[in-house]
């Protein structure tokens, strides 16, 4: 995926200059244009090996090689984790393109957390966060 983003960032350069979607590097004062909002094709290029992976991920189970049940709590909280990174990209994108204003971009990151808390309470009722051994002195025991 980083050496897919690497060689499609560049080809992309232009069309997002043309669309308007630049900025100028103000540490130099050549004033080249830069094309900001190249974030979504990080984003898209994150979701489409995603997807990709799927298949690989659950092979075992698709090709019936394990007498486990599929696990589909783990599998419902995939797909709901990447619809809400998809509905971040879009917040993301929108903002660079709209310039919206903060109450939208407090609204939106609820709404795209939904999809991932629901799917927490009905298949776990919790939510973890696991800290880190090394920083677990800074939060206590």
């Amino acid at each position: 995926g980083g050496l897919l983003t690497y060689h499609v960032i560049p080809k992309f350069r232009e069309m997002f200059i043309k669309a308007n979607l630049y900025g100028v590097d103000l540490n130099k004062s050549s004033g080249i244009k830069v094309p900001e909002a190249t974030g979504v094709i990080t984003g898209c290029i994150f979701l489409m090996v995603s997807f990709i992976m799927i298949p690989f991920t659950y092979s075992d189970y698709l090709l019936e090689q394990t007498t486990t049940p599929f696990p589909h709590s783990e599998f419902v909280q995939l797909i709901a984790a990447l619809l809400s990174i998809s509905c971040m990209l879009l917040l993301g994108f929108a903002d660079d393109v709209l310039d919206l204003r903060w109450r939208h971009k407090l609204l939106l990151p609820s709404m795209a957390s939904l999809p991932l808390l629901m799917v927490y309470y009905i298949t776990t009722n919790r939510t973890e966060i696991v800290v880190p051994t090394i920083l677990r002195w800074l939060l206590g025991h």
